[in-house]
């Protein structure tokens, strides 16, 4: 723990996709800072006794008085599953944090660009809530590979921010469709997927583990700079 442990009411609950929920969480009149990217340790009781879970923080600094986490449904996590399990409107949790390295503050940089794998989504969600809210002289790019069109987490948002803002694109690949209908790209995210990005962007990646080392490398060979580059794993 940090130090820093704050009571939430939980005020919301969606259904993002068949294994996936979001969270909105109230703050009520207490202070909470974090930067877009990072995440919290979410427990239980204030005591951490019936377990912890870390979950990204998926909402926009610039929202006041509530924050959003998402949350893959896997494995017997005691908070995962009472998450997707039992959790309603009303009920209390506590989290600790916003923490971690992997983030963006508007001093890195004017133009993103985003690579998410999966859940790996949720920090760059934060990251395109707070350029389309926060930061109207910053330009973004998402890449996002899933693996049927219906694990496309928060599918309908991005398709909306795409279409309204210039600055702001979404670019969606499946790897496999099952019975679903879809018209898009296929397959992984390949060097074709991004000949369109901004070489001097700051880049961001998430997903699961060989796809940090993979998008580091392709990216390099397309001019990218080393610097520029941070990747976060998620399993």
């Amino acid at each position: 723990m940090t130090g820093r442990i704050t009571r939430v009411e939980i005020r919301e609950i969606r259904r993002e996709t068949p294994t996936v929920r979001s969270f909105t969480l109230d703050l009520g009149e207490q202070e909470f800072t974090f930067l877009p990217g990072q995440w919290v340790d979410c427990y239980l009781d204030a005591e951490g006794e019936r377990g912890v879970a870390g979950y990204t923080i998926t909402s926009s600094p610039t929202t006041k008085g509530t924050i959003d986490l998402t949350v893959r449904e896997r494995g017997e996590n005691p908070v995962t599953r009472f998450l997707h399990e039992e959790a309603g409107v009303g009920d209390i949790l506590y989290v600790d944090g916003g923490q971690g390295e992997f983030y963006y503050s508007r001093e890195m940089g004017d133009s993103l660009v985003l690579i998410a794998g999966g859940i790996g989504v949720t920090p760059l969600m934060s990251m395109l809530r707070y350029v389309q809210d926060g930061t109207p002289d910053v330009r973004a790019q998402l890449y996002y590979s899933a693996r049927t069109p219906s694990e496309i987490i928060f599918r309908g948002e991005l398709e909306e921010i795409s279409r309204a803002r210039n600055r702001i694109s979404c670019v969606f690949t499946v790897t496999r469709t099952g019975d679903e209908a879809w018209e898009g790209r296929r397959g992984r995210i390949t060097s074709e997927t991004l000949e369109t990005v901004d070489r001097d962007a700051r880049f961001y990646i998430c997903g699961p583990p060989p796809m940090g080392q993979d998008m580091t490398e392709l990216l390099l060979e397309l001019g990218a700079r080393r610097d520029r580059i941070r990747y976060e794993q998620w399993w």
